[in-house]
C-alpha cells in the first residue's frame, strides 16, 4: 500500500470508541464512549437524556478463559461515572454500587433486556485476609418483565430477572483508578468542547445578526438619497 492509499484509509476509518482497557489472562474490562450532546434548545443539560439517544458509557466485559468467549455489557451515565470516580478518588475503604436496567426491544412485548453493574471494595475476604485485588466489577445480562413507574421509566418486575451470562474481574486500586480517571477525563473534555462550541455559534449568530442590521440600514441610506 502506497503512502496515499494509506493516508485515505486512515482517515475513512472509523474513531475508535474505547476510552481504555485492562485485560487479565482470562478477562477484559473497557469503558467505551457514547456521549451526545443535547439539542441547542436544551442549552444547559449537556448529555441528550432521550431514551432513544442518551449520553452514556459503556462497560464491556469479556471473558476468554474458554473456548467459546462471554461477552456482556452495561450502560452508565456520565453522572454515575464520575460518581464512582469520586468514590475511588477519595479511597474508599468499604463500598458497593449497583445497578439494573431493563429495555424493550420490541414495543409489543412486556419482555425486556436486562443489563446488571455492580461494583465493590472490601478490604478483606471471608477468613480475615487482606485482599490484593479489593475490587470487584461485575456485570451480568438477561432478560426480564418490563413495568412502567408514574414518570414513564421503567423497571424489572420483581422476580422476573432470568441471568443469561456473567462476568466478573478483580482490579488493585490502582487499575481501576487509572480506568475511572481516564474516563472522567474524557466526559470533562467532552462537556467542555460542548459549552465551547455553543459559545462560538452564539457569538457567531450574533455577529451575523450586526451585519444583516448593517447591510439592511446601507441599503435604507442608499434609498433616502435617491
Amino acid at each position: 500500500m502506497n503512502r496515499k492509499n494509506r493516508k485515505e484509509k486512515e482517515q475513512n476509518a472509523d474513531v475508535s470508541k474505547q476510552i481504555c482497557v485492562h485485560k487479565t489472562q482470562n478477562t477484559l474490562l473497557e469503558f467505551n464512549s457514547f456521549l451526545r450532546m443535547a439539542e441547542p434548545k436544551d442549552f444547559w443539560h449537556l448529555h441528550e437524556d432521550f431514551a432513544s439517544d442518551y449520553s452514556r458509557i459503556r462497560a464491556v466485559m469479556v471473558d476468554y478463559s474458554k473456548e467459546d468467549s462471554i461477552s456482556v455489557y452495561a450502560n452508565l451515565s456520565p453522572e454515575i461515572i464520575k460518581y464512582l470516580y469520586s468514590r475511588i478518588w477519595n479511597n474508599v475503604q468499604e463500598f458497593k454500587f449497583f445497578q439494573q436496567k431493563i429495555f424493550c426491544e420490541d414495543k409489543n412485548s412486556n419482555t425486556g433486556r436486562v443489563t446488571v453493574f455492580s461494583i465493590q471494595r472490601k478490604v478483606r475476604n471471608n477468613k480475615g485476609e487482606v485482599l490484593n485485588y479489593p475490587w470487584v466489577v461485575r456485570i451480568q445480562n438477561g432478560t426480564g418483565v418490563a413495568m412502567h413507574n408514574a414518570n414513564g421509566g421503567q423497571y424489572c418486575k420483581k422476580d422476573s430477572y432470568r441471568k443469561e451470562k456473567e462476568v466478573t474481574i478483580q482490579l488493585k486500586d490502582e487499575e481501576i483508578f487509572t480506568l475511572f480517571a481516564r474516563t472522567s477525563a474524557v466526559i470533562r473534555a467532552f462537556e467542555q468542547d460542548c459549552m465551547t462550541r455553543r459559545r462560538q455559534a452564539g457569538n457567531f449568530r450574533n455577529l451575523y445578526r450586526m451585519i444583516e442590521k448593517l447591510i439592511v440600514g446601507t441599503e435604507e441610506e442608499k434609498d433616502n438619497a435617491a
